[in-house]
């Protein structure tokens, strides 16, 4: 059961990221970039923290996945859950302070939902 749930896993987490890069950059990066109130090295900065989101996903991807591969490898499956899971919270609580302006967006449902299946995928490697 452990190797399905971590290999949902990691199908989830390249979902998330192709809309991550996909839907989510076409919405948010030429706004930011075009921006005339941010000065030029905050929106790279921004642009590069975006950045920064894509590979810790695509490592979170990558780590799922190789601990469906490889039984008994369950401590790159906690560091992905962990990663994903911190997103989860990050987006529940950014949604939560951001008068609703985050809720239409994946943030707040997608890592916590993720990170559950990761989390899932742990304990029952730690019961086989």
């Amino acid at each position: 059961m452990s190797r399905i749930l971590l290999g949902l896993a990691a199908l989830l987490t390249l979902l998330i990221t192709l809309a991550h890069v996909v839907l989510g950059g076409a919405l948010v990066v030429p706004p930011l970039m075009e921006s005339a109130d941010l000065g030029e090295q905050i929106a790279w900065l921004l642009y590069f923290c975006w950045h920064d989101g894509t590979v810790a996903l695509i490592v979170c991807a990558v780590a799922f996945a190789y601990a469906a591969l490889r039984p008994g490898n369950t401590a790159l499956a906690v560091f992905a859950s962990a990663i994903v899971s911190g997103f989860g919270v990050l987006g529940m609580g950014v949604a939560l302070a951001a008068d609703g302006h985050l809720w239409d967006t994946p943030a707040p449902y997608a890592f916590g939902l993720i990170g559950l299946v990761g989390w899932a995928g742990v304990l029952t490697a730690r019961k086989a």
